[in-house]
């Protein structure tokens, strides 16, 4: 009986967790943003979209700036390619990147999505296949301090601060938003042991 207990407790905790966000910038392998790792060979290209989940955020224009982070200089980005015809991109993604489209056409405001395809890119690991992370993370670049940030759909398109997530290669990934969670073990559990995992949180 504890064992079920502290397991449902556990489950809640991190049920509450999953997709508690004010909006997400992230790379995932398919078009639903629900895939966030994949198993890589040295040298194989692998095809990532950028999507913008909305989690609880607002609903997003087609602008946004933020910088990829990548775990291991043997990881080479090719090319991007913006959604729509209009899109400019200025910087480089790993130094800090704003992307935004230059015509009203461009302007995606659906008013329903809760994913939105801004993009995508291929990433290349040239060494040895270990695992290996792209994460998308704070624009240093941005006034008046780093920041991941997207234009809203609403008058004046307002910008508003989100989150990035983590694609993980050749690894598990749970959640982009929290991709080092690892799966919940089915062992005996004391409340002691389940308030310890929350202490530092």
């Amino acid at each position: 009986m504890r064992r079920s207990l502290s397991l449902m407790v556990l489950f809640v905790f991190l049920a509450a967790g999953a997709n508690a966000h004010d909006g997400m910038l992230a790379l995932f392998t398919d078009m639903e943003a629900t895939d966030c790792d994949a198993h890589v060979a040295k040298f194989k290209v692998i095809p990532l979209y950028l999507m913008y989940v909305r989690g609880d955020g607002p609903e997003i224009a087609s602008c946004c700036e933020f910088r990829l982070l990548k775990s291991s200089t043997d990881i080479l980005f090719l090319e991007p390619q913006w959604a729509g015809n209009s899109f400019i991109q200025f910087g480089a993604l790993q130094d800090g990147v704003s992307m935004c489209a230059y015509s009203d056409d461009e302007v995606m405001c659906s008013g329903s999505s809760s994913t939105m395809y801004l993009g995508n890119l291929s990433v290349v690991n040239t060494a040895d296949p270990d695992t290996f992370y792209v994460s998308v993370v704070k624009n240093p670049k941005v006034a008046p301090e780093p920041r991941i940030h997207v234009l809203q759909c609403l008058q004046g398109y307002p910008t508003h601060e989100c989150i990035g997530g983590t694609f993980i290669f050749n690894g598990r990934c749970v959640s982009a938003e929290n991709p080092f969670v690892q799966s919940v073990a089915v062992n005996d559990m004391s409340w002691g042991a389940i308030k310890n995992l929350y202490k530092n949180q």
